[in-house]
């Protein structure tokens, strides 16, 4: 047990207290019987005096081992004046057992003792046992199942060598009975070598979540460096030699004042000095990268302000936020400031905000009417996403769709809105309004999605909608990243009778190969593309030559963020098929749109 380097933890310091407590109480019982067996040859008060400081110290085990079940319940300094309190009620209890007579009997190689004390003292203990018992049951969701199980096994033991020796006074077990308890104790919560990653030699993801939990409940300062292995996930976990790190876990680890842990993104080292970090994370940092021979890279992030976080989950999505933030920079170390602590916490903020509004149904669904050239009327709209506030406000699209994309909840926002969309179309007269169809966003992330056809079309399936009726987005990011997959869904979607369409086109890297691979009937504009067709001689001659193309493969056009009259009278020159803007109408609630719609 002291070969082995310990996280120092409270729970460890009170378990160090009642390992000595029952060696003592040990020591005392095996000197107890050679007093009695020697009682002859000594005097009787030295022989009552052991034999009376035993079972006292039976008293102070069951203390020490209710003590060692509090050590999850409460805080440090709380435990530690409740200690003192229960200390003081023992210490009580033992000047009673010790002014109790107390009687020995040696007969041959039987010897034990009886009496007023001894009969005080199992009263005492059982007293100890219904409450280390009860307090296990009683809290059972808060204390540790390990230091439950163990506890419990030791309790048991106890209980049952107890009950034997009372019945058999020849029997002496209950000495062993303790030993046994505290092996379990040993083996199951408080072996070193099981804090430990048997492949690095760092502490382990069970260390740091005991050790980061203490460290959280002090609430002292503390400074944290991750060392994240970019190729962690494609590790071989039964080779510790391609685990790049485990050079800088070596060093890092000769320094006493660190503690460091493997998890599964690599390292994570922590030191209550953060100067000293903050001296040798550069060097760690270094020694990572020179030991990256196969690997992917490293990128560190330290976090001289760990106690500005509530717990180690919160600082663990933060470290997460700041790698997917900043990993492709040129930096290998971010030093995490207080600015960095404000981004993430305003989009912590938003995202929990994401998730309350799908939980409460706050989700909202706006329709932007679109007038069709040809028909000289409006025909369709475009589902936008809105999210109402508690406070009745609309939180902007462009401030929670970055933050929905980068931690996925899109995807539920994504088929949120399809299934409004859906239980709209259900509710009215799509032919009798004039509409045609209804075009829905779909995001990145949705569009690399292996289910998304089956997905979607279970939706539309559940309100009986045509799905000619809804004309899905996507966009030229989503056709570069996830190009095969989303073309499988595509075909299995424009089978089932969906159309689609390119969004965003002339935005951002623009390839007319979009164009030709992917299976959609319109071409959208982007809103950049139409407002520099009235600035730039260029970008005019690139409209003109999109629609030439568009109207020769088939496909319609449609030119978003049209606002004057002059801009109508342009896009309506160069034969655009459809127009969406604010010229025409913003936004409607679905209510207004079929209000504005049907005049």
């Amino acid at each position: 047990y002291k070969s082995n380097r310990t996280l120092q933890l409270y729970s460890e310091k009170v378990f160090r207290r009642t390992l000595y407590i029952s060696i003592i109480s040990l020591s005392l019982d095996i000197v107890s019987i050679v007093g009695i067996s020697f009682s002859d040859a000594l005097p009787n008060f030295i022989v009552i005096s052991i034999c009376k400081l035993y079972i006292m110290s039976l008293l102070w085990e069951m203390v020490s081992v209710l003590c060692y079940v509090l050590t999850d319940l409460f805080s440090e300094k709380k435990h530690a004046r409740i200690s003192k309190i229960i200390s003081a009620v023992v210490l009580a209890e033992s000047v009673i057992v010790a002014f109790l007579p107390i009687h020995v009997f040696h007969e041959g190689t039987v010897v034990y003792t009886y009496g007023a004390s001894v009969v005080t003292v199992y009263a005492f203990s059982i007293i100890y046992i219904i409450c280390i018992i009860g307090t296990i049951f009683a809290f059972r969701r808060k204390i540790n199942k390990r230091r439950r199980f163990a506890v419990g096994m030791w309790m048991t033991l106890w209980i049952a060598a107890a009950i034997t020796q009372y019945l058999n006074n020849s029997l002496l077990i209950v000495g062993f009975a303790s030993v046994i308890g505290m092996l379990i104790m040993f083996v199951v919560m408080e072996n070193p070598e099981s804090n430990l990653d048997r492949r690095t030699g760092c502490f382990n993801s069970y260390a740091l979540s005991e050790y980061s939990r203490r460290l959280f409940e002090r609430k002292k300062p503390f400074a944290l460096l991750e060392i994240r292995d970019k190729g962690a996930d494609e590790q071989d976990e039964e080779d510790i030699s391609e685990f790049p790190l485990q050079s800088t876990a070596s060093l890092a680890a000769a320094n006493h004042e660190l503690f460091v842990f493997r998890n599964v993104n690599g390292l994570i080292i922590i030191s209550e000095d953060a100067e000293l970090l903050r001296n040798v994370s550069d060097r760690l940092v270094v020694e990572a990268n020179n030991q990256c021979k196969n690997c992917k890279g490293h990128f560190a992030v330290l976090v001289k302000n760990g106690e500005y976080f509530s717990n180690m989950s919160e600082l663990t999505r933060f470290l997460a936020f700041v790698s997917g933030s900043y990993a492709e920079t040129d930096n290998m170390l971010h030093i995490a400031d207080e600015n960095t602590i404000k981004k993430y916490r305003e989009r912590a903020v938003i995202e929990q905000e994401i998730t309350d509004a799908l939980d409460e149904d706050r989700v909202e669904v706006y329709l932007q009417p679109i007038y069709s050239n040809t028909e000289k009327k409006f025909t369709s709209a475009e589902a936008l996403v809105r999210i109402r506030q508690k406070d009745d406000s609309l939180l902007s699209p462009g401030v929670f769709i970055p933050f929905a994309e980068d931690s996925g909840l899109i995807i539920r926002l994504g088929e949120r809105v399809f299934e409004k969309v859906c239980k709209f179309l259900k509710s009215i007269d799509a032919e009798k309004l004039g509409v045609h169809y209804i075009e829905v966003n779909l995001s990145v992330v949705q569009c690399e999605m292996d289910d998304l056809a089956y997905r979607l079309i279970s939706i539309i399936e559940k309100y009986n909608v045509n799905p000619n009726l809804i004309n899905l987005e996507i966009t030229e990011t989503a056709s570069v990243t996830s190009q095969s997959v989303l073309l499988k869904n595509m075909e299995k979607l424009i089978d089932y009778g969906f159309t689609f369409s390119l969004d965003d086109f002339g935005k951002g890297q623009s390839n007319l190969m979009y164009v030709v691979e992917m299976p959609v009937s319109i071409i959208k504009l982007d809103y950049d593309m139409s407002k520099a067709f009235f600035s730039s001689p260029k970008a005019k001659q690139v409209v003109r030559a999109v629609v030439s193309m568009a109207h020769g493969m088939n496909l319609k056009l449609v030119a978003e963020g049209i606002e004057t009259k002059e801009e109508i009278d342009g896009m309506n020159k160069e034969n655009i098929d459809y127009i969406q803007g604010f010229y025409y109408s913003k936004p409607l609630p679905m209510q207004e749109f079929v209000s504005f719609i049907s005049k």
